[in-house]
């Protein structure tokens, strides 16, 4: 065996680089160090082994090792062999590993150290919010703001959700869902996720941001869209879905408040809290906005991505009309409403300038029978309508086309007013429920939070040129 390779060799290489002074060695526990070096055993010496005399010595000098004058004899040699098996075996804990405290900064500044990390922490960077530049909030959701943020020069949507808001509406596996999904889907026409983060007291969301606003507040201000304007959102949505279909995920939360648009007019699908990946038994999936709810979620009965679809009629229904088919106070309102009678556009109704086909294509849409509902069989029938004839949906796939409606970008596109009302909602729940976070178990319920994705440039669109 040569001597550079020998097992107490490697023994003297291991300490002499993981030992700056002596000092620095110290036996901690496991709970607390936030760095664990293993010692193989393969590394303790053995007899008959040889040495490097001269790294030993170098160790032993460290160690404050008084030699003798009779080093080179063969009882200083087993001295010196003894002391290094003795300064292996003080650093051992119980469990194995060696324990180096890292608690000098001023140590590491003249030794110019860099402070030693654990493997998981070198491998991806943990992001957090001190990495983005706060400028305004854009919106407010059920558990608290979004946020338009820069980082590294690009712009960013930043859903900020207070934990406590979570816990207390029962939502924790909700926001976990939207988190999981959105760490799998990447589609042009959906806001498309690139970081999540968490601290003691919120989850952070960091996506595409939509200069445009959402089609709620578009539709409040224009009471009505024309046909052109109707039949392009219609389009836009429908690719997402089709999308998302094909992943086998419905969505069933479509509704204005959830379609952005960016500043060409293009519209994107967001917000996945109650998306469900599609399965034959889901009668107990109930949640959504009663307005939007397709009949089968609402009599809890088990449903397909046809629900999706009937959503998708009520929009167009209301940007037709200015109005929704079914409204009520509550949901057991709308839902008496929709088994009263099924509604449907009547000649009388159809607003000037509007085609009988798309007045088809709406009634088709908002079947209460999901067989009968137009896409029931799939998202082929959506496209082969007549309302649809020679669309181009390659060119629209491609963002090829020009949106005929494109939001104002001088303008905020949000309401600040509706804003600072919910804030305040959203502040006293929160405070009237923070404490339930001082419970360890609140916490661990959001445990595995954390992503980054590794593309994060491939689906920002045009941020340089948003203000």
């Amino acid at each position: 065996m040569s001597q550079a390779s020998s097992p107490n060799n490697k023994l003297i290489n291991t300490l002499l680089q993981k030992q700056k002074s002596p000092s620095q060695y110290t036996i901690q526990s496991p709970a607390v160090s936030p760095t664990q070096v293993s010692l193989p055993k393969a590394l303790y010496p053995h007899k008959n082994s040889s040495i490097d005399l001269t790294k030993l010595a170098t160790l032993m000098k460290q160690q404050k090792v008084k030699q003798t004058s009779s080093e080179g004899s063969k009882d200083s040699m087993t001295q010196l062999i003894a002391k290094a098996r003795a300064i292996a075996m003080s650093a051992k804990t119980p469990s194995g590993p060696i324990h180096i405290r890292n608690d000098s900064a001023q140590i590491r500044k003249v030794n110019k150290e860099a402070e030693v990390v654990s493997p998981k922490q070198t491998d991806m960077k943990q992001i957090n919010k001190a990495a983005f530049t706060f400028e305004y909030v854009i919106g407010i959701g059920g558990f608290g703001k979004v946020w338009k943020v820069k980082r590294t020069g690009q712009q960013f949507a930043m859903k900020e959700m207070s934990k406590a808001l979570v816990i207390t509406k029962k939502s924790v596996n909700s926001v976990m869902n939207e988190r999981m999904l959105l760490s799998q889907l990447k589609h042009t026409f959906l806001i498309n996720m690139y970081y999540a983060f968490q601290d003691r007291e919120n989850l952070y969301l960091v996506m595409d941001y939509m200069c445009g606003g959402d089609l709620r507040f578009h539709i409040g201000r224009m009471r009505r869209f024309n046909e052109e304007q109707t039949k392009f959102f219609v389009a836009s949505i429908f690719i997402g879905l089709e999308y998302l279909h094909t992943n086998n995920i419905i969505h069933r939360d479509i509704k204005p408040e959830n379609l952005v648009l960016d500043e060409k007019g293009f519209v994107h699908i967001t917000d996945l809290g109650i998306a469900r990946v599609m399965k034959q038994e889901n009668s107990s999936d109930t949640s959504g906005t009663p307005g939007y709810m397709a009949p089968e979620v609402m009599c809890r009965q088990n449903h397909t991505f046809a629900v999706d679809y009937y959503a998708l009629g009520v929009i167009a229904y209301e940007f037709m009309l200015g109005r929704r088919p079914y409204v009520g106070r509550s949901r057991q309102e709308i839902r008496d409403q929709i088994l009263a009678r099924q509604v449907q556009i009547k000649a009388s109704e159809i607003p000037q300038n509007w085609s009988v086909e798309a007045v088809d294509f709406v009634n088709r849409l908002l079947q209460r029978k999901p067989a009968s509902r137009l896409g029931f069989n799939g998202g082929h029938e959506i496209k082969l309508h007549p309302w649809f004839k020679n669309f181009p949906w390659s060119k629209l796939q491609n963002r090829e086309l020009k949106a005929p409606f494109v939001p104002n970008p001088s303008d905020d596109n949000f309401d600040s007013r509706q804003i600072v009302i919910e804030d305040e909602e959203n502040a006293e729940l929160i405070t009237q429920n923070i404490q339930l976070l001082r419970d360890p178990n609140a916490q661990q319920q959001f445990a595995g939070y954390e992503y980054q994705s590794n593309n994060e440039k491939s689906f920002v669109f045009d941020q340089t040129k948003q203000s």
